[in-house]
């Protein structure tokens, strides 16, 4: 029998219409409730520039302080420039215009930063992570480009451990090289470790310390006998029973030094003595701050300019006085005026020398002969 050929009714048109378009509205809801297609919400479009994509795709997410606000929208390179050190990549991204029913712009300010990070240590995907901004800054406008800092991501710390695992291989070549001088007998550890001669010595030095340890403990010399002598432990346990009872009779008041640490009267009068110093501190206090007033006749003297000038004129006057003795004591050696000639003419030293001569002689010769200069004539008319 030939097939027969089946017609679709329009009952059965207007069935498959309906299950189509359910299930289309389906998808739409469920994609809009996962937040892929948000046809009824506007976004704010901010970028960022990073120096690679590192797994980076459109579609990936944006994160402010760890909570998803938007997706990647674009990624793609830039023009090369003539700085090495340029971002290579600019990111476009697209975050819903209400946060938690606040406005993106209350969160995301020109001071926020972003970071490329890794939802998880295994995964290749990567995403950005937003920082909040601060009330100080300003919002950020629509298509603002946003500051880019580093961020402790899985590769930088797969760097950094194996930086660690070179400098850990550097350090065992070391190690090893150091073990193999040290197994050869180079340097002070080697000859420590492979020279038998020290091992001899240390050998002998063991025996002769429990040859001596013998002798200490059989009471052999000083040290034997001041361990096992027991004499000496009467003698320090008699000077400590001593001891004992100077401590009680401190404690009692016995002696001159019970009395000074147990007697009453001698702290009170270290407390009067200590009154009247605290008493001739203030009175000592009183009368500085009276000097420093300018009361009395002390307070004055320290105190009046007056007398400072007066004092500085007196001083004026002796400073004169002495450079005027020094002109006169310079002229005189000098030899000028009557006083200069008569210490430094010569003329006149001798002429008083002279004269001291001839008195010496008059002198003599009036001892010798004093008639002759004791006559007197005397004549009338």
């Amino acid at each position: 029998m030939p097939p027969t050929k089946k017609t679709v009714g329009l009952r059965e048109l207007r069935v498959g219409l309906l299950v189509v378009g359910s299930i289309a509205v389906l998808i739409f809801f469920v994609l809009n409730a996962s937040g892929d297609i948000s046809p009824f919400s506007s976004k704010l479009y901010v970028k960022a520039r990073v120096p690679n994509a590192d797994g980076l795709r459109p579609g990936s997410e944006v994160r402010l302080a760890g909570v998803r606000i938007g997706k990647i929208d674009e990624v793609k390179l830039r023009s090369p420039s003539d700085n090495p050190n340029d971002p290579k990549v600019e990111v476009r991204m697209a975050i819903d215009s209400t946060i938690d029913g606040r406005p993106a712009t209350e969160l995301i300010r020109k001071d926020s930063t972003a970071q490329l990070g890794s939802p998880s240590l295994l995964g290749s995907d990567k995403l950005i992570n937003i920082t909040p901004g601060t009330s100080v800054s300003d919002p950020a406008p629509e298509d603002y480009e946003l500051k880019v800092t580093s961020s402790s991501s899985f590769e930088a710390l797969t760097t950094s451990g194996n930086d660690l695992m070179l400098q850990l291989d550097k350090l065992s070549e070391q190690f090893t090289e150091i073990a193999g001088r040290i197994n050869q007998g180079q340097g002070s550890l080697g000859r420590f470790v492979n020279d038998e001669a020290f091992y001899n010595n240390l050998n002998a030095t063991i025996r002769d310390t429990q040859g001596v340890i013998r002798l200490i403990q059989s009471g052999q010399g000083s040290a034997g006998l001041f361990i096992n002598d027991p004499s000496l432990y009467k003698n320090i346990n008699a000077v400590s029973q001593r001891l004992q009872e100077i401590g009680d009779g401190l404690r009692t008041g016995r002696g001159t030094a019970g009395k000074l640490l147990n007697d009453d009267a001698l702290y009170n009068d270290a407390r009067g003595t200590i009154a009247r110093f605290n008493r001739s501190v203030d009175e000592i206090n009183v009368i500085v701050a009276e000097l420093r007033q300018g009361r009395g006749t002390a307070g004055k003297l320290l105190n009046d300019d007056a007398i400072y000038n007066d004092a500085r004129a007196a001083i004026a006057r002796v400073n004169t006085a002495a450079e005027r003795l020094d002109n006169v004591v310079s002229g005189v050696q000098r030899g000028e005026g009557t006083v200069g000639k008569l210490f430094t003419d010569d003329q006149l030293y001798s002429n008083v020398n002279q004269l001291s001569s001839e008195s010496v002689k008059l002198l003599y010769d009036f001892r010798q002969n004093p008639k002759k200069y004791l006559t007197i004539k005397f004549e009338l008319f």
